[in-house]
């Protein structure tokens, strides 16, 4: 196991638009406004690493694992400005000689597109960028990337080299800022830039997942979602009809639904995409802006016709496979793994079939309570008492059941499914399918922006190792209006994963999940309940 390292561990910040450094406003579409915190979170970590009495801390170096959807790219839908601008990105001089998918939608996957979207990203989050640069200044400080389903565009490497360069521009205007009140602080021993090459060796994009034995296994989840999953997570290029590589990325179809839908509905409501589980939002437009419903429609009307537009896509089916004693035969690991994510894509589709009904069921019976209650006041003005009791007893039973359909709609959305990939490819793990696979005691996800610490429960594991195994999900940085965790935690709940290894010899191998208070410029316990 490599003690060299502590880790931190974050994801799901979905970075877009941010702060328009022109009109000082925020796009509509933008989620993550924790710039600061980011930045006081960082600062202390690196001062804890120069801190003599922080035992397991001090002259440590940190990796930074941000476990995908770091940005959002799917809501960067701005165009660039017409002229040498959008010349240079699209080959078109005018917005008019953009497709009408892109006047509509803004820019499509492919990789100069990333690239500018990228940079759009960067200029409406300059402090940010300046703290991942601040953070690379430090000797042997790493930064590890993971790619998310809104972030997969990563893989373009084109966009993982502008990225670099970005941090190294935005460590150079912070170098050269003298504000007091940064929260970024000069420290006597930084330099005055960052030089690209070293930066390429610092920042690094694992196609996949991460994996160090006895320690981790970090994935960002998206595989077991059945609308979220890619068909070729380490290649996500788009094949056409005919089979043919496209200078594209595949977008699965939670994507195309941000795309063409979401988007969108936050124009009207910014906060709509954080309600969870998503069906949330429906009933609170249904309660709170009917008058709204009209415009719900249309867009979902033009969603349709969209989708109608978009590529065909070839589903294919990768096979992971490797040469041994002259034969090709399925990976050990990797063939194995993609039979788990099926496996549990396919039991979250039954639950999603199960949650349509439930969700019909839940508006047809309040439709139904609605007519009843209408019948209910014509009866009493004609004196018809006694069907009027009956009439709003029918009544009440309706808006019980659904609202009963709807509390159970809640908790199918909401099961730990991740918890179960979890379990599963630790039983993988654990077997050991190949030399240089091994048991490991962290399970970490993200995702699902719920955030979780949970041991696993491998007693009925014959290959189970001698340590306790945890599953660990880092959570998310955006506001998230989940009815069950409004009770124990603000919807901005900023937190994180902390490991020390030189923990794990003093006998201590929980993992710290933790959250940062940006008041008290530290960081505090996340509130778990059993």
């Amino acid at each position: 196991m490599d003690s060299t390292h502590n880790y931190l561990i974050v994801s799901d910040f979905h970075l877009s638009e941010g702060c328009n450094p022109i009109t000082g406003l925020i796009h509509p579409n933008e989620d993550f406004f924790q710039d600061v915190p980011f930045a006081q979170l960082i600062a202390h970590h690196v001062r804890l690493s120069r801190d003599p009495e922080a035992a397991h801390f001090y002259q440590k170096p940190w990796r930074l694992v941000i476990n995908g959807d770091l940005f959002d790219f799917l809501q960067v839908t701005s165009l660039p400005p017409e002229g040498e601008a959008l010349t240079a990105v699209t080959g078109k001089k005018y917005h008019k000689e953009l497709s009408s998918n892109e006047q509509l939608y803004g820019l499509g996957t492919e990789e100069k597109a990333i690239v500018w979207k990228l940079e759009t990203i960067a200029s409406g989050h300059p402090l940010f960028f300046q703290a991942l640069g601040w953070f690379l200044a430090h000797p042997g400080n790493q930064i590890i990337l993971m790619r998310g389903n809104h972030d997969v565009e990563i893989a373009w490497e084109g966009v993982q080299a502008r990225l670099r360069s970005l941090l190294a521009e935005a460590y150079e205007t912070w170098a050269k800022s003298h504000n007091s009140e940064h929260p970024l602080p000069h420290l006597d021993d930084m330099p005055q830039t960052l030089a690209t090459d070293i930066v390429a060796g610092q920042v690094r994009f694992p196609k996949k997942f991460l994996y160090q034995r006895d320690l981790f296994y970090i994935e960002h989840g998206c595989q077991y979602d059945p609308v979220n999953f890619f068909n070729d997570f380490a290649d996500p290029r788009l094949i056409d009809e005919q089979g043919q590589v496209q200078e594209m990325i595949e977008l699965p179809e939670g994507s195309l639904f941000v795309r063409y839908f979401f988007n969108e509905v936050e124009a009207i409501h910014p906060f709509a995409d954080n309600f969870k589980p998503i069906t949330r939002y429906f009933f609170w437009l249904l309660a709170n802006a009917p008058g709204q419903l009209a415009d719900f429609v249309q867009v979902m009307l033009r969603y349709r016709e969209a989708r109608k537009q978009v590529n065909v896509k070839v589903k294919k089916r990768v096979k992971y496979q490797q040469q041994a004693n002259g034969r090709t035969i399925p990976d050990p690991f990797l063939a194995p793994l993609q039979d788990i994510q099926e496996g549990i894509r396919e039991m979250m589709a039954a639950d999603s079939k199960r949650t349509t009904r439930r969700m019909i069921g839940s508006i047809l019976l309040a439709l139904l309570a609605l007519l009843l209650l209408a019948g209910a006041v014509r009866a009493l003005a004609v004196g018809e008492y006694g069907l009027v009791v009956a009439v709003l007893f029918f009544t009440a039973v309706c808006l019980f059941a659904s609202g009963a359909l709807f509390q159970s709609l809640n908790q199918l959305l909401d099961s730990p499914y991740l918890y179960t990939a979890a379990q599963e490819v630790a039983a993988l793990l654990n077997s050991r399918p190949a030399p240089y696979i091994g048991p490991v005691r962290y399970f970490i996800f993200g995702h699902d922006h719920a955030a979780r610490l949970m041991l696993l429960d491998n007693t009925a594991d014959p290959h189970r190792p001698d340590y306790r195994q945890w599953y660990a999900n880092t959570g998310s940085w955006i506001p998230v209006f989940s009815q069950a965790e409004q009770l124990t935690r603000p919807a901005a709940h900023l937190t994180f994963l902390r490991l020390a290894p030189s923990r794990l010899a003093d006998g201590n191998d929980m993992p710290e999940l933790l959250r940062w208070s940006e008041e008290a410029n530290a960081p505090r316990p996340v509130r778990l309940f059993g």
